[in-house]
């Protein structure tokens, strides 16, 4: 049994209302030990989103996870030898930095790692950054989770936590904060923006407003 579990590509027509949260209105939720369709493995890490667009669509998750799709590079639970740590990924109305929306992402850290993500396909013609906002309820002293941002080809073998630039830690501030990558690529890409946890306990963190943006922008 491989030490992580590689979960990709569950698109918004396969999302479901989270159970028992009111304010989210879709889900990727994927509890440890729910059985995969040996039809369609969710294992292959190498599943490209459909596009590309000329244009991130969706960017502020108003219309749930459409355009984007939901990847997860997950060890193994600790507690429950060959099923991967607890995750999950939905749109929520608890919290927006603009609109009324964004998105949720929470990990189960008690292997002390494991990332999940959403990515979109796209055209980086003139593309120069990339910018995201992620709320943290509080401001952390422990580096509890790590932002997981990617814009570029897509990497050989797929999206996978190695290849995430993961340079900022998600509990540097309390509320709202914007950050911003460089862009190096002009071609067709992917770009894909979550989390790594890298602390023993559960995080969740909330992310809005991805964008890329010109060089004058």
């Amino acid at each position: 049994m491989h030490r992580r579990t590689y979960l990709a590509a569950l698109g918004a027509a396969a999302s479901a209302t989270l159970a028992g949260c009111g304010a989210s209105d879709a889900s990727t939720d994927i509890p440890a030990g729910t059985p995969q369709s040996s039809e369609t493995p969710a294992s292959d890490p190498t599943d490209t989103p459909a596009g590309p667009a000329t244009t991130l669509a969706n960017t502020s998750f108003e219309n749930g996870l459409d355009a984007w799709q939901v990847g997860r590079d997950l060890p193994e639970d600790p507690g429950n030898p060959g099923q991967p740590v607890d995750a999950s990924v939905s749109t929520t109305t608890a919290r927006a930095n603009t609109g009324a929306s964004s998105v949720e992402m929470t990990v189960d850290g008690s292997a002390d790692d494991g990332a999940v993500w959403v990515v979109q396909v796209v055209d980086f013609a003139d593309a120069a950054r990339l910018a995201v906002h992620c709320y943290s309820p509080e401001q952390t002293f422990n580096a509890l989770a790590e932002l997981a941002v990617y814009a570029g080809p897509m990497p050989e073998g797929g999206l996978r936590e190695a290849v995430f630039d993961r340079s900022e830690q998600t509990g540097d501030h309390a509320g709202w904060k914007r950050y911003e990558y460089p862009v190096d690529f002009s071609g067709t890409g992917v770009v894909a923006v979550g989390m790594n946890v890298v602390w023993e306990t559960t995080v969740t963190r909330w992310f809005d407003d991805v964008g890329l943006l010109g060089e004058e922008e």
